[in-house]
């Protein structure tokens, strides 16, 4: 007999709180979203390093003139020599700038197609280590298998779908081209209202396609034949339940936005909290659901988990036995260690470059540093929580340190395109200001959450390593990984308590 739909929103928030191993996928996941924008970041610094070298130099040249530009409302009236020839030298700088932005798009096109791909295979490992999880056991090797066997069927069902959703919203163009007006305008609105309907229809039929290629092994015409086979004979059943998770994640998203407005009127945000949220608890729930809702109408028993485990109980213990867990794997793992500061190395002096090279605005930017600690941006004077930011730099952290260690999976690319992003940030504030105006800045604070940082960094190298030896080695890691990524959550927490409450005093005090 078939439950109904609330059920399985019920039975899958009670799987995570029975099994917290279940969130991993959507671990994984949050670490590849973050993946793309850190090798499309370093991407364009390794490409901007040359043009940087040659625009700052006329920037210093021209900064008195640059400075007059920006604070003039009606400088198009004083153009001078000086002017004309600061366009000039920008101008010879034009031909180098377009074939960079050539080379950049045409490398973030490659990078897209690549995590395109690595998308899919998260998929198809997503699908079958759940669907494994909530009838046998949760092993991450059953992660790793099914992402290597179906992967490429999730891709070419997704490469189906984005074929046909181009296909039919471009047929009502046609109309504005073969119709003469003003026909055509209407018949254009009224096809563009058919196709969204059409669209919407086959996206709904197409709603358990994926689970049928990664858990019965289909290919993807079959897989699309039985999904519409099952929606059709369950058509009522699947659009209460898109309905009643529609309508959750925009109560979630409302009152994320509410919350978002008020930290910003304290000039911070909690949108990181709100994004670690949804990794750990509303994306594996939405998963989580939908699995067992096609379990179900497909006939597959799920297994009893157990009792729901004391979570806060459970933290409180963790966070007693982190330093040991840190320690441990400090002591065992110095190669990759030393890998990971190699890494931070290389950011730091990448980012120390760059920073050396405009360091002639450290003037400014301490202008414009103090001038905020005065103002605000909707009130004044400047208004500050330090409680929303303590919250905002911890959920933040977690989030990086999360993604630089479970990105290590992607044979260790990610990580490293991490490590270098985030290390250059640090290079970034020595090169522009003087070594004790940057301690001031990011000393407190930041030895706690670098060192975090270049833990996790180590982690996700290891992981890589290991990931290229075989899955037996690789779910090993990956567990370790796990441990270690969260023992650095008490650095995090100690470094966001200094970042909050202590360096804003030292930099008023010294500013």
């Amino acid at each position: 007999m078939t439950q109904d739909v609330g059920s399985y929103f019920r039975s899958g928030f009670h799987q995570i709180r029975s099994a917290p191993g279940l969130i991993i996928p959507s671990l994984i996941s949050g670490s590849l979203s973050s993946s793309v924008g850190w090798v499309i970041m370093l991407t364009f610094l390794i490409l901007s390093l040359p043009l940087m070298a040659e625009v700052a130099p006329i920037a210093e040249r021209n900064q008195d003139l640059i400075s007059e530009i920006i604070e003039e409302e009606n400088f198009e009236d004083d153009i001078d020599p000086k002017m004309e020839e600061l366009v000039e030298e920008f101008s010879g700088l034009v031909p180098e700038m377009i074939g960079l932005s050539i080379m950049f798009l045409i490398l973030v096109c490659v990078i897209v197609i690549i995590f395109f791909a690595l998308y899919a295979w998260v998929e198809a490992g997503t699908i079958g280590y759940l669907w494994q999880g909530v009838t046998t056991t949760t092993d991450f090797r059953n992660f790793l298998y099914y992402a290597n066997n179906y992967s490429f069927r999730i891709m070419g069902l997704w490469i189906s779908m984005a074929i046909f959703s181009i296909v039919l919203f471009l047929m009502p163009f046609f109309t504005l081209v073969l119709l003469p007006p003003p026909a055509n305008i209407a018949i254009f609105s009224l096809s563009i209202v058919l196709c969204l309907i059409l669209w919407l229809v086959a996206m709904v039929l197409l709603f358990f396609a994926e689970e049928f290629i990664v858990i019965e092994g289909m290919g993807v015409i079959g897989s699309i034949k039985r999904s519409k086979n099952i929606v059709a004979g369950n058509i009522g059943s699947v659009l209460i339940y898109i309905f009643i998770l529609v309508v959750f994640v925009m109560t979630y998203g409302v009152i994320a936005g509410i919350f978002e407005v008020i930290a910003v009127l304290f000039n911070s945000s909690l949108s990181p909290l709100f994004v670690l949220f949804s990794i750990i608890i509303l994306i594996p729930w939405m998963q989580l659901s939908k699995l067992n809702f096609f379990l179900d109408r497909t006939g597959v028993a799920v297994r009893e988990i157990g009792k729901e485990i004391e979570i806060l109980k459970i933290a409180r213990g963790f966070m007693a036995r982190s330093p040991y867990i840190l320690i441990n794997f400090v002591m065992k793992n110095k190669v990759y260690l030393l890998a990971s500061l190699f890494v931070y190395g290389i950011g730091v002096g990448i980012g120390y470059y760059i920073g050396y090279l405009f360091s002639f605005l450290s003037d400014d930017a301490m202008m414009i540093i103090s001038g905020g600690l005065e103002e605000q941006i909707f009130f004044d004077p400047y208004i500050s929580m330090p409680l929303i930011d303590c919250i905002y730099y911890f959920s933040n952290n977690v989030n990086v340190a999360m993604d630089l260690g479970l990105s290590g999976i992607f044979l260790g690319v990610s990580v490293i395109a991490g490590g270098i992003v985030n290390g250059s940030i640090t290079g970034l504030v020595y090169g522009i200001f003087p070594v004790e105006t940057a301690t001031m800045f990011i000393g407190v604070h930041g030895i706690p959450e670098d060192l975090a940082l270049v833990i996790a960094t180590a982690t996700g190298i290891k992981l890589g390593v290991k990931i290229m030896r075989g899955q037996e080695s690789g779910a090993e890691a990956f567990m370790e990984t796990i441990e270690v990524v969260l023992a650095t959550s008490l650095l995090l927490g100690i470094a966001a308590f200094l970042e909050a409450f202590v360096t804003p005093i030292v930099v008023s005090l010294m500013v």
